[in-house]
């Protein structure tokens, strides 16, 4: 059957960078997907997922930012400005496959991301759609990211999915480094990542997805706010 096929996988040099990508799909839609924290294209939109999209509808390019999955060496430096930067990335291979006008679609830390890739890429987003993202962190946030700072402390099945794509130590560090990040962002930026700078520039139709239960997700509301046309 078509759909056991395996989905094609490939890397390519974008701006210097090793850069990793899976393609889906052949129709005249077309979207990127962009991961979440110490995430990869595998983990966070594995394929039973993409097979529920008609690929005579879509063409979908999921991409590994530099230092995740595919996307290494190098492992990933994190930094305040690490989203603003893979948004060069997302939108330079997406010309390169000549697959613009696109609509990007962030999952979490890929959020931020594809807010940067609709802000920087103006003319060739047609679309965005945001899943578990937060362009802001309070006081509860910083501390359920404190909490968890430490992998070693997680439940065994909430550290699994991590670890079929990264080594423990990896998941250590990286994860160690992006709580970091999220500190310094609400100790010296007022709890605004510079994605919620961004917000007021991007007049695509955007589409706010988040868990009603999802506690490291602020009320999406507040990014409502500052997008012109959103739901």
């Amino acid at each position: 059957m078509a759909d056991e096929e395996p989905i094609p996988e490939f890397v390519t040099e974008i701006l210097g960078q090793k850069i990793g990508y899976e393609k889906y799909g052949h129709g005249p839609n077309n979207l990127l997907f962009i991961c979440g924290a110490v995430g990869c294209y595998k983990k966070d939109f594995p394929d039973h997922v993409l097979r529920n999209f008609n690929p005579e509808l879509v063409t979908i390019v999921l991409i590994d930012p530099p230092g995740y999955g595919k996307s290494r060496p190098p492992d990933r430096i994190q930094e305040i400005h690490r989203c603003a930067k893979d948004a060069k990335f997302c939108g330079e291979l997406m010309k390169d496959l000549e697959l613009a006008p696109f609509g990007v679609v962030g999952w979490s830390e890929g959020g931020r991301t594809a807010i940067h890739v609709a802000d920087q890429y103006k003319k060739d987003v047609n679309c965005m759609i945001l899943m578990a993202t937060s362009t802001k962190v309070d006081f509860r946030g910083s501390l359920a990211f404190k909490g968890m700072r430490n992998v070693d402390q997680w439940l065994p099945n909430s550290r699994e999915p991590y670890l079929e794509f990264y080594t423990l130590d990896e998941l250590r560090i990286q994860w160690a480094a992006i709580c970091d990040v999220v500190q310094k962002v609400y100790d010296d930026l007022g709890g605004r990542f510079p994605s919620d700078f961004a917000l007021q520039q991007i007049k695509c139709p955007s589409l706010i997805l988040n868990g009603g239960m999802d506690r490291f997700v602020l009320d999406p509301k507040l990014m409502m706010q500052n997008l012109s046309n959103a739901k």
